[in-house]
């Protein structure tokens, strides 16, 4: 990828020292790192000539998880929970996106989608999964306190075990974040163990939590219902922004910008 004054983006990179890789260093699986331009926009009042800002994504997932986030680095901010929304071709950044920036929680994807497509989905393709079915009498809410938005909460049944246990799902964003979460508790009427995790995602009718519950199983499978949940989630996330305010991949590095 080429810099305003002819070089390539790798190149630079070598005058700042050696590109980190954004994932957490306790990051279980971690794909590739994939390093991008973003366009420049009005509202950012750069100067002509300027280097358009840097962003590097990398797939990852926590330890005895199923869920896959993307982490992100752009001009010395970052995060660990974004989330890739593959059918919009669109990067919904977490917890982390700072308040007052002239940018948004929305990054379209662009040229950036083939490689985030390719190293998303798959990084933990096989999971144990609970199959669920609903339930007509949901009573918790188990969004975190500081959720700015949240969905509906339904419940299920989870059948994996003798005896049925209760799930309760319920769709939610941060304040400053883009990225939708599907918060999950679960209860056992014997109380042998209780489970509580609010990084969950949904993806093809399977909530994949965010950490493992105490049962052997680390994704939900909705026999019914999933289609009412992936319609909060979609409504939850923050819409296409302004022209004026969205950032888009202009430009990827094809032979250097993996790590």
């Amino acid at each position: 990828m080429e810099c305003p004054d002819g070089g390539s983006l790798a190149d630079a990179a070598e005058g700042v020292g050696e590109l980190e890789a954004p994932a957490p260093a306790d990051a279980d699986a971690v794909g590739p790192t994939v390093v991008c331009r973003l366009s420049t926009k009005e509202c950012d009042h750069r100067r002509a000539g300027d280097t358009p800002p840097t962003l590097a994504l990398q797939p990852w997932t926590p330890r005895g998880a199923a869920a896959t986030y993307v982490a992100w680095e752009l001009s010395g901010c970052s995060g660990h929970f974004g989330v890739f929304d593959s059918g919009r071709q669109r990067l919904l950044l977490g917890e982390g996106t700072p308040a007052g920036r002239r940018w948004r929680p929305v990054v379209e994807t662009g040229p950036a989608t083939e490689y985030l497509v390719d190293a998303t989905p798959d990084l933990r393709p096989s999971v144990p999964r609970a199959a669920a079915t609903p339930l007509d009498t949901p009573t918790l809410h188990p969004k975190p306190g500081d959720a700015t938005e949240w969905g509906e909460t339904r419940a299920f049944s989870l059948t994996s075990w003798t005896r049925p246990v209760t799930a309760y799902l319920q769709p939610w964003r941060p304040l400053n974040g883009g990225a939708v979460y599907v918060a999950c508790r679960i209860d056992d009427p014997g109380e042998r163990f209780s489970y509580h995790g609010w990084f969950g995602t949904l993806e093809s009718g399977v909530v994949r939590l965010g950490r493992r519950p105490a049962p052997a199983f680390v994704a939900v499978e909705l026999r019914e219902g999933a289609d009412a949940l992936a319609a909060d989630v979609e409504r939850l996330a923050p819409g296409r922004c302004s022209p004026r305010v969205v950032r888009e991949v202009t430009t990827v590095d094809d032979s250097k910008g993996q790590v």
